[in-house]
């Protein structure tokens, strides 16, 4: 098996621009030849920026490649047939809307203290905050509670409001699945996973690329993984180290 196609461009590059650059060298001869692709970026900032690279780019006219932000929430619908249908009979439930959540995370805060409406919305905003960060790292709550054993010092407030915590995480699943619905950040997750398997099992027929992607997230990272060993695929990392250590590489 080849080794992955992994590029950089160097930071005294402008990178969309670059980028932009070497896709239409690599794929665009004809005007409308980008579009059988697929660039995966981080954010909508930088979709707007890479479609403006593009533009410039131009000239006579130009059909875009397909931008995908993969930390967008929406994934499912934005990234289209690639997951139309999933296979295997897997079926993503959809996300929670947020105000719900939020409405749901404060009464179960309520549950466990004694604070008023508005306060237990702050803390709700707190809980959700990281709540979605053990998602995003794939963290099971429960480390939380070896993390807090490996440090005997830490304050008896700390230590209480893990209790609370762990209490509030412990019945969020059920509230959940009584509606039917799961966090967007799980969701994000199981649905690049459900990418990185598909492309694996069947290549897409274009190319894809991912652009300026350096979130470390494992969803992420098995996804770039994926995408640097497609037949058509690449990734293009910006500023990357070239004389780092070979531990480092490995």
């Amino acid at each position: 098996m080849s080794g992955p196609s992994v590029y950089t461009i160097p930071p005294h590059r402008a990178f969309a621009d670059a980028f932009a650059a070497g896709l239409q060298a690599r794929y665009g001869k004809g005007p409308t030849d980008l579009a059988a692709g697929l660039v995966l970026v981080p954010n909508n900032r930088a979709a707007r920026a890479f479609q403006e690279a593009f533009v410039r780019r131009a000239g006579g006219g130009l059909l875009l490649p397909r931008l995908v932000t993969i930390g967008d929430p929406e994934l499912g619908e934005r990234i289209g047939g690639a997951l139309d249908p999933l296979g295997d009979g897997e079926e993503i439930p959809p996300a929670i809307a947020a105000v719900e959540r939020m409405m749901l995370l404060s009464r179960l805060i309520q549950r466990q203290r004694d604070v008023d409406a508005a306060e237990a919305l702050r803390l709700a905003g707190d809980l959700a905050r990281t709540l979605d960060q053990l998602l995003f790292e794939e963290v099971e709550p429960a480390r939380l509670r070896a993390f807090a054993a490996d440090l005997p010092d830490l304050s008896a407030h700390w230590l209480s409001s893990l209790d609370q915590l762990e209490l509030i995480l412990r019945d969020w699943p059920a509230l959940l699945a009584e509606r039917g619905r799961i966090d967007a950040a799980d969701r994000r997750n199981r649905l690049l996973r459900a990418i990185a398997r598909r492309w694996r099992e069947a290549p897409p027929n274009g190319f894809v690329a991912a652009a300026g992607v350096t979130t470390v997230a494992p969803a992420l990272a098995r996804l770039l993984r994926t995408v640097a060993r497609l037949p058509e695929g690449f990734v293009v990392f910006p500023g990357l180290d070239l004389e780092m250590a070979q531990e480092e590489w490995d």
